[in-house]
């Protein structure tokens, strides 16, 4: 190994190196037991996860661990160059841009990566009509004086005396030129492959340098379709070369609806995607807390409010706000997906809030909540609807049994007691329309649970008499 550098140890809030791990494992001895039935094969592993659960960091660290073993190792952005027509021009300038330093040692290696490119790059489209293309317009829009002036143009045919040719002769030479196109292409294509299977069996011979060479391809289910379909064309027809392993980091249903998109409702893009790839993974479900861990450090909540959280500091090992999210998403069985964009509505409500005012952490994340998962459950709570606790309580369907730790008063003493979420959500809701007056007689100087919430509330009244539900309301609906 050439580094033993720790690529995970800081930033892996999902828990990733596990699965990284476990694949590496698992492609080096299917590489070696082909090898050694002297039948090396090509492979194409779509790593499959929504969008926003870390598989670009987890790509990106994972190719950093091959590298420390020795594998050479490509790493496709496609996004960052879906810019250009043809997937090819970014693809092939990656590949050279990763590979030349790292064979700059071995001459052999370097020489045959020289060659295979050089012959790709004849399979970069040019710029404008090519006689093919013509063909496939089927005419559309040209008369026929246009057509034969592209077809004298193109230099491959002899301008002869005569003025104009027939138009059925002209689209037979035009065929015949189509045909011969693809032919060259067909030629150039086995080439290409000849030229990097000779690099594979360069590197073969090297004891520095350990096989399968790995390619990455990661952002695909954000390209535009043609893009991503011409860019996976490439991959299982050009490098489908034994010795080379693809990993793409793509949401097959995202993408499916965008390429359904371009070609209609009907058009089996599932079926068609999955031709391209020859085994799934899906990135395993990080723990909720976990989860919740790498929510608040993309979203950087500690830096954007002044919270009053109800749980203390030191009961749980993670901050009280941190341990508030998990709980509440728990409660109302939300998933990741609703978590996240649960996390983005609170980001928008912090970074719009005064921070001089405290917030009710635990009241504000249950209205955004609510509002995630029912717009009609959402009104009601802001327009007080709810005639008493139990219609309240019936209509929030959450579990009942999920609990969090706070600190209360029995027999004059402070113990740790477990509360239903459901009980602190309640409380807040029985508190909501109350005037200040009634703070005030409900108001004790307890540092316990409930009513430390009321003595807090009344505290900071005046200066916090804010509707987080009106905020929510007017600003996110």
């Amino acid at each position: 190994m050439s580094d033993t550098t720790d690529n995970w140890i800081s930033d892996d809030k999902l828990g990733r190196k596990e699965a990284a791990d476990f694949l590496t494992r698992y492609l080096i001895k299917r590489y070696s037991l082909a090898r050694n039935r002297e039948h090396p094969d090509t492979f194409v592993l779509n790593i499959k996860a929504d969008w926003g659960f870390g598989k670009s960091f987890f790509l990106q660290r994972w190719s950093k661990d091959l590298k420390q073993l020795n594998h050479p190792v490509v790493f496709f952005n496609a996004w960052e160059n879906d810019f250009c027509d043809d997937p090819l021009i970014g693809f092939i300038a990656e590949i050279n841009e990763s590979l030349a330093d790292k064979f700059k040692e071995i001459p052999l290696a370097k020489r045959h990566l020289d060659q295979a490119l050089a012959v790709g790059r004849k399979l970069i489209k040019p710029v404008g009509l090519s006689i093919a293309s013509l063909i496939t317009k089927q005419l559309s829009g040209l008369s026929i004086e246009k057509l034969h002036e592209l077809y004298a143009s193109s230099g491959d045919v002899a301008d002869d005396s005569s003025e104009k040719e027939d138009e059925p002769s002209l689209i037979s030479q035009c065929a015949d030129l189509a045909l011969k196109e693809h032919l060259d292409t067909k030629e150039t294509i086995t080439l290409f492959k000849k030229k990097l299977g000779r690099l594979i069996d360069a590197l073969e011979k090297e004891t520095n340098v350990q096989l399968p060479l790995f390619i990455f391809i990661d952002e695909l289910d954000r390209c535009r379709p043609t893009y991503a379909i011409e860019l996976l064309e490439a991959v299982k027809h050009l490098f489908g070369v034994p010795g080379v392993y693809f990993v793409i980091a793509t949401n097959l249903e995202q993408l499916g609806h965008s390429i359904c998109a371009v070609y209609g409702e009907k058009f089996d893009s599932e079926r068609y995607l999955k031709r391209f790839f020859d085994q799934e993974y899906l990135l395993p479900s990080p723990e909720n807390s976990r989860f919740t861990e790498f929510l608040f450090s993309q979203y950087s909540f500690s830096e954007l409010g002044k919270f009053y959280s109800v749980i203390e500091e030191g009961i749980y090992p993670e901050p009280p706000e941190q341990v508030l999210f998990t709980l509440l998403c728990d409660s109302f069985k939300l998933s990741l997906r609703d978590r996240e964009q649960v996390a983005v509505t609170l980001q928008a409500v912090l970074l719009n809030w005064p921070k001089d005012e405290t917030i009710h952490f635990a009241y504000l994340l249950f209205l955004i909540i609510a509002k995630q998962i029912s717009s009609v459950l959402f009104l009601k709570l802001a327009d007080s609807q709810f005639q008493g606790n139990s219609e309240f309580r019936d209509a929030l369907n959450s579990r009942k049994d999920v609990l969090f730790k706070t600190k209360t008063i029995k027999e004059g003493n402070i113990v740790i007691r477990e509360v239903e979420v459901l009980e602190l959500l309640s409380f807040y809701h029985d508190l909501h329309n109350k005037t200040y007056k009634e703070l005030l007689k409900m108001r004790s100087d307890d540092v316990a649970f409930p009513e430390k919430i009321i003595y807090t509330i009344s505290r900071d009244y005046p200066h916090n008499n804010r509707s987080a539900s009106a905020i929510l309301n007017s600003n996110f609906s």
